[in-house]
């Protein structure tokens, strides 16, 4: 049977298991441990609101930073050469459910790397909000040390395998020393309803990226596409979706 080169091409793909999706990511955050322990929306449960709501990530960029050698041999013009690892900032969407959960989380973080207490309300209804009242006047603010507001970020590009939809886990940054350096205001407005989302920028020192290689603990994976039973994509012996 004759094959074209597009069937050999789509062939290798099914064997790669498809093309990735940008809809599949995972976000862990790895706070240090006075943080995880005080932080009540990271832990108890709420820790995988915040992971599974995580609606938008991004996998770092790399960048170099350069200088300029010149003179070295005549008539060259000057030559770019890289001497510093650059690494911008990271920003994350969530969707909040109707308590708020993302965004209580980030300005616990926040509050908590210039040693501010949370305000709780009298109770979570109407009349416990308006009875509210600010902070004291004159407080200050004090700023704790790196080590105890900076988290290990981990960002995960999942792909779907036989027993999940993130089973395989191809590339992953881990980001160091990361901690929100802004939350975006979150806009509320009358009209048509939406879900309610919040926005947040990380800095970080540096990132480590991890390779997934090999074979993960479950049974033949399934591509995206349609594939015949040795893996391959084949349109013309009628694969498994």
């Amino acid at each position: 049977m004759a094959v074209t080169k597009i069937d050999e091409f789509m062939s290798k793909i099914g064997r790669q298991r498809g093309m990735s999706l940008t809809t599949g990511f995972d976000v862990i955050f790895e706070l240090p441990g006075t943080l995880a322990s005080l932080n009540p929306y990271y832990r108890d449960g709420n820790e995988d609101i915040v992971r599974m709501l995580c609606d938008e990530a991004q996998l770092p960029n790399v960048q170099s930073a350069t200088g300029q050698l010149s003179g070295r041999f005549l008539g060259e013009a000057a030559v770019q050469y890289p001497h510093s690892r650059l690494y911008t900032d990271v920003g994350l969407g969530f969707l909040c459910d109707a308590q708020m959960i993302p965004l209580k989380f980030f300005n616990y973080w926040y509050d908590w790397m210039f040693g501010d207490d949370r305000t709780v309300a009298a109770n979570s209804g109407i009349s416990g909000a308006e009875s509210a009242f600010p902070k004291l006047e004159n407080r200050v603010n004090r700023l704790k040390y790196q080590s105890d507001y900076a988290a290990k970020v981990k960002i995960i590009k999942t792909e779907p395998n036989g027993n999940s939809s993130n089973g395989r886990a191809p590339i992953t940054y881990i980001l160091e020393n990361a901690y929100p350096y802004a939350i975006d205001a979150v806009p509320l407005s009358y009209g048509v309803s939406q879900i309610t989302r919040v926005n947040v920028n990380f800095h970080y020192s540096r990132h480590t990226i991890v390779y997934g290689e090999g074979p993960t603990d479950s049974k033949a994976d399934l591509a995206l596409n349609f594939i015949d039973s040795s893996g391959d994509l084949n349109f013309t012996t009628g694969g498994t979706a």
